[in-house]
């Protein structure tokens, strides 16, 4: 059954790639300068130079204003970056801005919500009985974004899905029972990174597989070849 709802902790999530070329597309002169800055910054990060391309997003975000949407990708893309640079709180701060930016500027709907968890109930529908079975009572729940509290502990707030519990391959006798395991999919950003409501069910199916994946114990590397990441 899939759920409305939002809760839990950082546990497997399936970080969403940012297209630095999708956040930069901005028109006349005065606007080539920020535009040629955020690819920098971009470059700079993919090279491992995190600390350079942070200042140079900084910059950015000081020759403000900027729309709501075109704010939120500079400052995800600051987060990103001061991940990489360990800092940690400094990327909280950023993300969290991003919540509150993305709340404020929703893509336009493409899934009403229930085909949205329909999507969601046939890509579990898809799995073996045996499979299923194993489940059991994992919950699936949908929100239209990760919580504050989920962000504030660490996890990208453009996440597309989340699997949080105890993989089946970790647990043991002693461990205890009941296990509290859920499977997060977050519409919001999910519709954000489709065009269509095919593109969109496709990536419903793909993230449910991922995190159902993550509860029979696949590492990210697994999935990657399995094509599932």
């Amino acid at each position: 059954m899939v759920r409305k709802g939002s809760r839990g902790a950082v546990v497997g999530a399936v970080i969403a790639d940012v297209a630095v070329a999708g956040i930069v597309l901005m028109v006349g002169m005065d606007a080539r300068r920020p535009a040629d800055e955020v690819r920098e910054a971009g470059r700079l990060l993919a090279k491992g130079d995190a600390a350079a391309a942070a200042q140079r997003l900084r910059g950015v975000l000081a020759e403000g204003p900027w729309s709501t949407a075109r704010e939120a990708d500079v400052r995800h893309l600051l987060g990103r970056a001061l991940v990489a640079a360990g800092d940690r709180k400094g990327a909280v701060d950023e993300w969290l801005a991003v919540l509150r930016l993305d709340a404020a500027a929703p893509p336009e709907p493409l899934m009403g919500p229930d085909e949205f968890e329909a999507a969601a109930e046939a890509a579990l529908a898809e799995l073996p009985q045996d499979l299923l079975d194993r489940l059991g009572n994992v919950a699936v729940l949908v929100a239209d974004q990760p919580s504050p509290e989920m962000v504030a502990g660490g996890l990208d707030p453009r996440v597309l899905g989340l699997y949080h519990g105890v993989p089946l391959a970790k647990r043991s006798v002693s461990f205890g029972a009941p296990y509290a395991d859920t499977i997060h999919l977050f519409r919001l950003n999910l519709e954000r990174v489709c065009a269509s409501r095919a593109e969109l069910a496709a990536r419903i199916r793909l993230v449910v597989l991922h995190e159902t994946a993550h509860f029979f114990g696949y590492s990210e590397a697994q999935l990657r070849a399995m094509g599932l990441a």
